[in-house]
């Protein structure tokens, strides 16, 4: 009798362990496609900045390379180069946006960035939500700071911690 209950705890363990087998490796290709089309997004994004100001996009591609070189953390650029028109919409829905004559970013001379890493199966990011101390502890202002960049977080009446523009 005792040969009778092991067959099916033995087939539900196996079964436990074909689940997390298949669970990992699920996990695994979904990351390796994100990084994939976050690293694709991000030069693309690059690639439109260099059509508006190449020096801008050049300092850009470095910034973010060593971000990812230095630190834990992974660069998924979230905004790059505006249209005027984009631009004005942006400052209709919030009040707070830059105008269109004072945007960086339709010169081509700014990038919003999120940080993102894995800690096993968490994925943790710094958004703009983020609070200036997490993102002084990533280190990337330190960094923006090597590159002559203006970080978003250091405004005074206006928490933009994603934003790092050329002066």
């Amino acid at each position: 009798m005792s040969s009778k209950k092991r067959k099916p705890l033995l087939r539900y363990l196996m079964s436990i362990l074909l689940l997390t087998i298949v669970i990992s490796v699920v996990y695994i290709c979904f990351t390796i496609v994100y990084d994939l089309r976050v690293r694709y997004y991000n030069t693309t994004v690059l690639d439109n900045i260099a059509e508006a100001n190449e020096a801008c996009a050049v300092k850009f591609r470095h910034f973010i390379a060593d971000i990812e070189k230095e630190t834990s953390w992974k660069v998924e650029i979230i905004s790059g180069l505006r249209s005027r028109e984009t631009q004005i919409q942006l400052k209709r829905d919030n009040p707070r946006n830059a105008a269109v004559n004072k945007s960086r970013h339709v010169l081509g001379r700014a990038v919003d960035l999120i940080l993102y890493k894995r800690e096993g199966f968490r994925t943790i990011q710094l958004r703009k939500a983020s609070s200036k101390a997490s993102w002084l502890a990533s280190r990337v202002p330190e960094i923006a700071k090597r590159y002559g960049l203006l970080w978003g977080g250091t405004y005074k009446n206006y928490h933009d911690p994603v934003h790092f523009e050329v002066n």
